[in-house]
């Protein structure tokens, strides 16, 4: 029997234990705008997670913080790989350690899909010092990629950029925009030259 809902309702970690205590196997869908991801459980073991190009352990954490969408949990589902051995326990804690955490960064990041902009500031005078981890970050920041895509770029998570970029946006080092929707193929006229 199918079970499904929204996330406003219940939060990742509620749901994946209501479903592993009964021991099911089969497959999460959980959507958000235009988004999905999947988690993956066997005998109520989770087994194997994906969103977007992040799997296993990182995408638990990241389909985690998601608190709105909604998921259908389908049972019977079994995946072809396995990415994931530690513990639901081990696993959930440390999924609702950084949902808590992205409570905090949420005031400051609103999504991984933003796009940071270095601030040009003429008139500031004090130094700045970034860590050698800030840095590497400053050094991806090109107006273009979003923070999930930075994190892509150092195969880092993206909750651990947001968390560097956190402090610099705070600090007005940093100022995030949307990214950009791109035009659906033949939206804009286009014009061939001769050749």
């Amino acid at each position: 029997m199918a079970f499904q809902g929204s996330l406003k309702e219940l939060l990742l970690p509620d749901i994946v234990q209501l479903v592993s205590v009964s021991g099911k196997t089969g497959k999460f869908v959980l959507t958000r705008d235009d988004r999905e991801g999947h988690i993956y459980l066997r005998d109520g073991q989770i087994i194997h997670a994906e969103v977007g190009d992040v799997t296993g352990e990182e995408a638990v954490y990241a389909l985690a913080i998601w608190d709105d969408g909604d998921f259908l949990f389908t049972p019977g589902t079994d995946p072809v790989e396995q990415t994931i051995t530690k513990s639901n326990t081990n696993l959930l804690m440390e999924a609702a350690r950084r949902l808590d955490e992205w409570r905090v960064l949420s005031k400051k990041i609103p999504s991984v899909e933003m796009v940071p902009v270095l601030r040009a500031d003429p008139d500031r005078r004090e130094q700045i010092n970034l860590s050698p981890l800030e840095w590497m970050i400053v050094t991806r920041i090109d107006s273009e990629r979003s923070i999930a895509e930075i994190g892509r770029s150092m195969d880092w998570a993206p909750f651990e950029v947001a968390k560097l970029l956190y402090g610099m946006v705070s600090s007005n080092l940093v100022e995030l925009k949307k990214k950009p929707r791109l035009s659906p193929v033949g939206a804009e006229p286009r014009t061939i030259a001769a050749v």
